[in-house]
């Protein structure tokens, strides 16, 4: 199941949110996130984090993920993912959604996790060290991780306001219909997974072997970026 070409074969996830659908999009994020990652996720608990419709837990069990948990914020989302699922002919044994806040609900989860996926998700929230210190307390032996980026050299967060309303920001707002969120430098980025115990690789986008940037020129100019990370222990 690892094609290049994984979504043209389950059309639904074109309907099932307004986000990220673009066609060449989806083709070219599962080959970074999903098909290059195979040997992690197959027979992996997955824990997928503000799992939108469900598109990356369907593909990892897809791919031969035993279970998938996702934790999404928006209940309509959550909904579409298990109506996806079951025309699909998922066993309702092998996922759920849970609809909550994310940083309250890392906490609830009691199952053995193997592989946490944090994709589009990082660059939405402020306390990103609480964020990875949630995820390192549950153990997982791998974070998936894709995420917008600061384009300072420096170390540093960029912070952001972004309006609730639009369905690809935040969800809580701590202005009216805004939210204040921050935006990762690379370095910046790379000091927080060492520092909380993890070591990692970039995904290669600019070699690839991509002819065809539509819709993907984020990746190709370095404002967004792919990882694996791998749980070196403690702390």
């Amino acid at each position: 199941m690892a094609g290049n070409d994984f979504f043209d074969s389950y059309q639904d996830f074109f309907e099932t949110s307004s986000v990220g659908i673009a066609p060449n999009r989806l083709k070219n994020r599962y080959r970074a996130l999903i098909a290059n990652n195979v040997d992690i996720i197959k027979n992996s608990t997955v824990l997928d984090l503000a799992s939108h419709d469900g598109r990356w837990s369907f593909a990892c069990l897809m791919n031969g993920a035993s279970r998938v948990i996702g934790i999404e914020g928006r209940r309509d989302l959550a909904k579409n993912g298990e109506d996806t699922m079951k025309k699909y002919g998922i066993s309702a044994a092998r996922y759920s959604f849970i609809v909550g806040d994310l940083f309250e609900e890392i906490g609830k989860v009691r199952e053995k996790i193997d592989v946490v996926l944090c994709f589009g998700i990082f660059y939405h929230v402020m306390n990103h060290m609480l964020l990875l210190s949630s995820i390192k307390q549950i153990s997982p032996r791998y974070l998936l991780l894709d995420s917008a980026v600061s384009a300072s050299d420096d170390p540093v967060i960029e912070l952001r306001l972004e309006n609730i309303r639009d369905p690809a920001a935040a969800i809580k707002a701590n202005t009216s219909n805004r939210a204040l969120v921050g935006w990762p430098s690379r370095k910046a980025l790379e000091l927080m997974l060492v520092d909380i115990g993890y070591n990692f690789k970039y995904y290669d986008w600019a070699n690839a072997g991509i002819t065809n940037w539509e819709d993907i020129e984020d990746y190709r100019d370095g404002r967004r970026v792919s990882l694996v990370a791998r749980n070196t222990g403690p702390p």
